[in-house]
């Protein structure tokens, strides 16, 4: 089995390099999956699935990120136990911060106008005290120092498994 998920990475690797961004972040997300997959399966873990808490009783999530493709691939993933909202910038998630009550944000960092530090710098002036998980490609030390000096609980490194972001958000707001 493990000949097998060499020659798929590899494959995705090869894939990667020459695709435009979009597609090759796609790839990363599809190519996490499967080697979460994979792993799962040679440690013979059995995971029941959380069923589908109702409609009323869900906690509220918002999504901010300019990738459409990260957006959905979280409301996929987190659609059955959450009301997921989207937003593709920062000025539409401070709209949607200013409108709703949210239980937990998901937040890009580097997005173009409205970025996610606007965002953090908005719930700090409102003295929001939304639990922040950041997602970002960008982990780079002074990024994540400069988020960890806002309300931010936890980060998330694109690309990420499905099973990663669910654990997240349980461990946020699940307590």
């Amino acid at each position: 089995m493990n000949e097998l998920l060499e020659k798929i990475n590899k494959t995705f690797d090869d894939s990667i390099s020459s695709c435009n961004d979009e597609t090759a972040l796609q790839l990363r997300i599809l190519k996490g999956n499967i080697n979460t997959l994979f792993n799962e399966a040679m440690a013979e873990e059995v995971e029941v699935l959380k069923p589908s808490v109702p409609q009323e009783n869900r906690k509220k999530i918002l999504v901010v990120d300019d990738s459409s493709v990260i957006r959905n691939y979280i409301d996929k993933i987190c659609s059955m136990t959450y009301n997921v909202l989207m937003a593709s910038g920062g000025e539409e998630a401070i709209n949607v911060l200013d409108s709703e009550k949210i239980d937990a944000l998901l937040l890009d960092l580097m997005m173009p106008g409205v970025d996610g530090f606007a965002v953090l710098d908005h719930l700090k002036e409102i003295n929001s005290e939304v639990p922040v998980i950041i997602i970002s490609g960008d982990t780079t030390k002074e990024t994540i120092n400069r988020a960890f000096t806002y309300n931010v609980i936890d980060m998330i490194e694109k690309p990420f498994p499905e099973k990663t972001i669910l654990e997240k958000i349980s461990r946020v707001l699940d307590n």
